[in-house]
């Protein structure tokens, strides 16, 4: 394959691909420059390491060439080969094999990739995680889409992953928003073309969270070709993507900020508790886990972050996260209504607050709704 797209991901970690990857599509470069960080090849996976001295992982399901296969090869550089049949799902090749090795490569270049959506007002930002499939795109995206006056502060960061330093910066990583069943009511459908909108129909149920429970379900049982079967599936319905600017016209956007506290979202009846920040940390690491839980992860996770030297990346990333959120609020806000975004800018300010006020039909609950110190 002639043809190479290379990703330079802040100047902290730079990708070179032979197969396009969707998600990093903001940070292409027309130029690489110097040695890539990852390189990622198309190919036929092998055994045996190809270069001398480095650390190898071999990874291949019941199907062999025929499905998911993959190496990946670990020295200064990490060099991946993918089995052809993921250059028919970038999605898959990207989300289940390129982004773990992401996230241990930010963790040794002193960065934490973390599961949450972010969200700037002026120079603060705020950091919204949760369950995977609960309502954080939801939410983002009625945030933004009543935050589009010239005088708004309101500017999208990160939907899915953000990337944060230790001294509590946090970085814009926009991949494109996953539109599932639920998320279908924040989208004004009308900014998608006609086949965008017919495809969706079928694209938002299969890529939903009953969908996600299902494929865990079916994983549990340790039988099933899980990630060729995911492959497979993906290239036949594509998982439905769009960039924000597409989903919220005039969208504000920035590039980096200050993270000034964390909103944790949860289904449930309506409260909101300040949390401890030991508690809120370990809600925010059983999320990122949750979030990189399909195969082939379990199965290569232990090689990517541990090293050579017996270094346990785990640890470190945890302490880049604690860093990060130090002396910061956190807060949990419960709701089944499923109203986040109608609640979490009154705790940013009273300037944000007003353009978000509840409707009448909820006063009543937002007068019983409860803050408790935890």
């Amino acid at each position: 394959m002639s043809q190479k797209y290379f990703y330079n991901i802040h100047g902290v970690v730079t990708v070179l691909s032979q197969a396009a990857l969707p998600e990093l599509e903001p940070f292409l470069s027309k130029e690489a420059v110097g040695q890539p960080t990852i390189t990622v090849k198309i190919g036929r996976p092998s055994r045996k390491p190809r270069r001398p001295g480095v650390r190898h992982l071999f990874y291949s399901e019941m199907l062999g060439p025929l499905g998911f296969e993959a190496d990946i090869d670990i020295d200064d550089c990490v060099e991946v080969v993918a089995a052809p049949i993921l250059l028919g799902s970038p999605h898959v090749l990207y989300t289940n094999l390129v982004e773990p090795i992401l996230r241990w490569t930010f963790v040794k270049k002193g960065y934490a990739l973390v599961h949450g959506a972010t969200i700037a007002f002026g120079e603060n930002a705020y950091m919204i995680t949760a369950r995977s499939d609960t309502g954080k795109t939801t939410t983002l995206l009625k945030i933004l889409n009543h935050q589009r006056r010239d005088t708004d502060k309101a500017a999208f960061i990160s939907d899915d992953l953000t990337l944060v330093s230790p001294d509590g910066w946090v970085m814009t990583y926009p991949k494109p928003l996953t539109i599932s069943h639920h998320t279908v009511r924040a989208v004004n459908s009308a900014l998608l073309n006609r086949r965008e909108r017919f495809a969706l129909l079928f694209q938002s149920r299969i890529h939903s969270r009953s969908g996600r429970k299902f494929a865990f379900e079916l994983n549990q049982l340790k039988m099933l070709p899980m990630a060729t079967i995911n492959t497979i599936v993906q290239m036949i319905v594509p998982p439905p993507k769009y960039h924000v600017q597409r989903l919220v016209p005039n969208v504000k956007l920035a590039r980096r900020a200050k993270l000034a506290g964390l909103f944790i979202i949860e289904r449930g009846d309506e409260m909101d508790l300040e949390m401890d920040p030991n508690e809120g940390l370990d809600v925010l690491l059983t999320n990122c886990e949750d979030a990189f839980g399909f195969p082939p992860y379990n199965s290569i996770k232990e090689f990517l972050y541990k090293l050579d030297d017996g270094t346990d990346l785990r640890p470190v990333e945890h302490s880049i996260i604690r860093s990060a959120l130090e002396g910061l609020p956190v807060n949990l806000i419960r709701s089944n209504t499923l109203e986040w975004w109608l609640r979490i800018p009154a705790f940013v300010g009273e300037d944000v607050a007003v353009y978000f006020a509840l409707p009448p039909q909820n006063s009543q609950n937002a007068l019983r709704t409860d803050t408790v110190r935890i």
